[in-house]
C-alpha cells in the first residue's frame, strides 16, 4: 500500500478517524488554520522556485492579499490577525533569505520511494538543498504559532522519513541536515539522524501499514487532539456533545458522576477509619467492605 507520514500518525492517533479521512474520503469545512498555513507555505515555495532572482516583498504581500479568503475565518477580526501575520512572516522570511548563497536542489519535491516489496511511502518536502561543502538539507517551513524544544525536533518522526527520502532521491547524499523553520519567529532548528534511528521509523511505518491493511474494526481512540477532530460529530467517543440531551440519560448520569463524587469524598475517612481499629475488613448488615495490599476497596454484597 501507499502510505504518507500524515496518513501514519492519523492511524496511530485513532484508527476511526483514519478511516473517516483516508478510506471513506468524507470531506470536512476547511480550517482557518490549514488554510493559512497552506496559502504562506504556496507563497514561500512560488519565491523559492525563482531563485536567485527572489521577487520584491510586495509581490509576495500582494500576492497574499489576493488570494486571501476572509470567510475561512470566524470572525473579521480573526481574520486580520491572521492577515497581519502572514504579511510578518513573509517579510521575515524575504529579509532572511540570500539568492544565490546555496544551490536549491528542490522546492516542493514530491516522492514516492519504497519501503519494502509492499509498502510505498510517498510525501513533499518543502525545501532541499545541497550545502557548499557537499552536505544536503531539508528545511520545512512551518507557520505554527509556538517553538518545538530542540529534543522535540530531534524526535521527529516526520523529519526521520525526509532523511529517508533524500538517501534514496539522491544516493550520494552521506551527510544530511533536516531543519525546522518557523516563519512567526524567524528561527530555525536543525537536527541530524543516525542510521539506526532512520530504520527504526521506517519498520515502524511498514509495521502501520501492515495493521492498517488487516484492521476491520478501525476503533476510536481518545487522544489529546480529539477537541480539534474533524469527524467528532461522527465518532461514538465525542457525538454525543453534538446531540440534543436525552433526559433519561442525562439525570442518571448526573446521579452517577455524584456517586462517584461522594465515593471520592467517603474513602478518605474510611482508610482512616481502617487504619484507628487496626482492620482491613468490615462487616455491615448491607454487605462487607475489604481494603486490598493496594489500597482499594471492593465490596461485597450480602445475598
Amino acid at each position: 500500500m501507499k502510505i504518507s507520514y500524515s496518513a501514519f500518525d492519523t492511524f496511530n492517533r485513532c484508527p476511526l478517524q483514519y478511516k473517516l479521512s483516508y478510506i471513506e474520503h468524507i470531506r470536512v469545512p476547511e480550517k482557518p488554520e490549514l488554510y493559512f498555513g497552506g496559502l504562506i507555505h504556496e507563497i514561500v515555495q512560488f519565491a523559492l522556485k525563482k531563485d536567485p532572482i527572489i521577487p520584491p516583498v510586495t509581490e509576495l504581500t500582494t500576492m497574499l492579499k489576493n488570494r486571501w479568503r476572509e470567510e475561512i475565518f470566524p470572525s473579521k477580526d480573526s481574520a486580520k490577525q491572521y492577515f497581519d501575520f502572514g504579511v510578518d512572516m513573509l517579510k521575515k522570511f524575504h529579509s532572511g533569505f540570500q539568492p544565490g548563497l546555496r544551490n536549491i536542489v528542490a522546492v516542493e519535491k514530491r516522492f514516492q520511494i519504497p519501503l519494502n516489496e509492499k509498502h510505498i511511502l510517498s510525501g513533499v518536502i518543502d525545501r532541499i538543498d545541497k550545502l557548499p561543502f557537499g552536505a544536503f538539507e531539508v528545511i520545512d517551513y512551518k507557520t505554527s504559532k509556538s517553538l518545538p524544544t530542540q529534543s522535540e525536533v530531534d524526535r521527529d518522526k516526520q523529519l526521520g522519513l525526509y532523511n529517508l527520502a533524500v538517501e534514496n532521491l539522491w544516493p550520494e547524499a552521506k551527510d544530511i541536515r533536516l531543519t525546522l523553520y518557523y516563519l512567526k519567529h524567524d528561527s530555525q532548528i536543525t537536527t541530524k539522524r543516525r542510521p539506526d534511528e532512520v530504520e527504526d521509523v521506517k519498520t515502524e511505518v511498514i509495521d502501520t501499514a501492515e495493521t492498517i491493511e488487516k484492521e476491520q474494526e478501525f476503533t476510536p481512540r481518545l487522544n489529546p487532539l480529539c477537541d480539534w477532530c474533524d469527524y467528532q460529530n461522527r465518532c461514538p467517543l465525542q457525538k454525543y456533545k453534538f446531540q440534543d440531551k436525552q433526559k433519561e440519560i442525562d439525570a442518571e448520569i448526573e446521579e452517577y458522576i455524584l456517586a462517584h463524587k461522594k465515593i471520592f469524598e467517603l474513602e478518605p475517612k474510611i482508610h482512616q477509619r481502617f487504619d484507628e481499629a487496626k482492620i482491613e475488613r468490615y462487616f455491615h448488615k448491607n454487605g462487607t467492605v475489604s481494603r486490598s495490599k493496594t489500597g482499594k476497596f471492593t465490596i461485597r454484597k450480602n445475598k
